[in-house]
């Protein structure tokens, strides 16, 4: 379990009013446990995210929610995008070749 001394350790530059914020403001959403929060290593990411955004490049407030959710659908359509390929590689060479031709086709 990685708390939250843990992730202003790891992301020196985030001090824990920050972080608590982040958490607060639902951009950041460790699992509750029975003390505190846990952290895994998707949570430390998307720490530095917000924090290169909102340090480094001096993003405002009111846009990194914006940001954050079309990371996170980037991020849904690239693991839907996965299953798609998966599901395609199953098929038999003659379908996979008629999905390429009509994805082709539509291009």
């Amino acid at each position: 379990m990685i708390t939250e001394n843990d992730v202003i350790e790891i992301v020196k530059t985030v001090d824990r009013g920050q972080l608590r914020v982040w958490v607060r403001e639902r951009w950041v959403c460790p699992a509750q446990g029975t003390e505190e929060a846990a952290y895994n290593e998707a949570d430390i990411a998307r720490v530095r995210l917000l924090d290169m955004l909102a340090n480094e490049l001096q993003v405002g407030t009111e846009a990194i929610p914006i940001i954050l959710s079309l990371i996170d659908q980037i991020h849904d359509m690239r693991a839907q995008m996965r299953v798609l390929d998966e599901v395609i590689s199953d098929q038999p060479e003659d379908i996979r070749m008629q999905v390429l031709r009509q994805a082709l086709d539509r291009c």
